[in-house]
């Protein structure tokens, strides 16, 4: 059996640990991306869960006043509708976290900065639907240049939703 020799063992030991942090940075790298993409799809589905959540809001009202004996048993079970009551104070949290969130984006804008606030808006958050096209024509601006605005309004949401953990990956 071969000896190690200590310069031997040097090379492995500093390997070893450039290939450890290679893969923390890797992991570093892929929960940064899945959480920006998470934010896009939170964003791309707003609109729908603002208006599910103000509907189911009336009837987890409905449902907190109704007695379970007036239910159907038969048809219903009790972790049935607490599965469904949970899962809907789910999503009406999930909104008014992400309504707070997008408020302090707002407020923590400077004046030239509410400019990617107002393409995040009219993409995401107004009543209206609005193309990257239209954006581009109501704020007097190319194309790309909307796409740039939303990735910086993504990237600045992404630090406000997850505050310290979001900046470690870019130290």
């Amino acid at each position: 059996m071969t000896e190690l020799t200590k310069d031997l063992l040097k090379i492995i030991s500093e390997t070893a640990i450039k290939l450890n942090r290679a893969d923390e940075l890797k992991k570093q790298e892929e929960k940064h991306d899945r959480r920006i993409r998470n934010i896009r799809l939170l964003l791309k589905n707003y609109r729908a869960l603002v208006l599910h959540s103000e509907r189911i809001k009336d009837d987890l009202d409905c449902l907190d006043e109704t007695s379970i004996h007036h239910l159907d048993v038969y048809t219903i079970s009790l972790e049935s509708i607490e599965s469904i009551m949970k899962s809907q104070k789910k999503t009406v949290a999930m909104i008014e976290f992400v309504n707070d969130k997008i408020n302090a984006y707002k407020k923590s804008c400077n004046k030239e900065e509410l400019k990617y606030f107002k393409v995040l808006e009219m993409k995401y958050i107004t009543p209206e639907k609005y193309s990257a096209q239209e954006i581009a024509e109501r704020i007097n601006v190319d194309r790309t240049t909307v796409s740039r605005y939303l990735s910086r309004a993504v990237d600045d949401l992404h630090v406000i939703i997850f505050g310290i953990e979001a900046l470690q990956f870019e130290r």
